[in-house]
């Protein structure tokens, strides 16, 4: 099927709705391999937060696939990514591929598009891949291994997709979230949280909107609140 071109025009939402969904169908491309740009992140965001998605369809679940080629979970996914990380994530994906998990460990090394490791600042651009390639794969052979403790919570929360009854996997997801408190007020307490503790409460702050987020979108007035 042909796609039909860009249309000239002076509203810049209408740009930006034209625009983000020719880049979707390429950004769906990017996910695949791993590679994507915080440019198309931020449009993503845009597309979702100014609802400029409802002059195509009514909800932002059917335009997602319908017009940027992905799944809604997959875009609310890359827009979470973007507001937690900001741009350096991406510029840093385009480059290597990165998991969440390890960019929030090698995070404080990455500043105004520099990776800082034994020394050297690392430009993050396409002439230095390879050698920052190379720096994070040594950065995160030195991420310490997870405690026997994190592996069986991490253990319990993949046999908890695989749970078929819905009861038993809201009655086990209930108990696997009690462990996950008593980690962080056990960590809280750990006297050897010293200058890592700003990254266990940015950990526990992002805890702990995702789960009042999820509360809200369900009905569920937060504690002390209206009932």
């Amino acid at each position: 099927m042909n796609e039909e071109p860009i249309s000239d025009t002076t509203n810049p939402d209408e740009t930006l709705l034209e625009v983000g969904m020719v880049l979707g169908q390429n950004y769906a491309f990017g996910l695949v391999a791993g590679r994507c740009s915080a440019a198309q992140a931020e449009a993503l965001r845009r597309l979702r937060d100014e609802r400029l998605y409802k002059r195509c369809s009514e909800t932002w679940l059917d335009f997602c696939p319908k017009y940027l080629k992905m799944s809604k979970t997959e875009a609310d996914r890359t827009i979470k990514l973007l507001e937690e990380f900001g741009p350096a994530y991406f510029e840093l994906s385009q480059l290597t591929r990165v998991s969440p998990e390890t960019f929030r460990m090698i995070a404080p090394n990455i500043e105004e598009g520099v990776l800082r490791h034994n020394g050297e600042a690392i430009e993050l651009n396409p002439e230095n891949s390879r050698k920052v390639a190379a720096a994070v794969a040594e950065l995160r052979a030195a991420i310490p291994k997870k405690s026997p403790e994190m592996q069986r919570l991490t253990q319990e929360l993949n046999d908890l997709c695989h749970e078929s009854n819905m009861q038993e996997r809201i009655h086990k997801l209930a108990q696997l979230c009690f462990s996950i408190a008593k980690e962080f007020e056990k960590i809280s307490c750990d006297e050897r949280l010293g200058s890592t503790r700003w990254y266990f409460t940015r950990a526990l702050t992002n805890v702990r909107d995702e789960m009042a987020r999820v509360a809200a979108e369900n009905g569920v007035a937060e504690a002390g609140g209206d009932s």
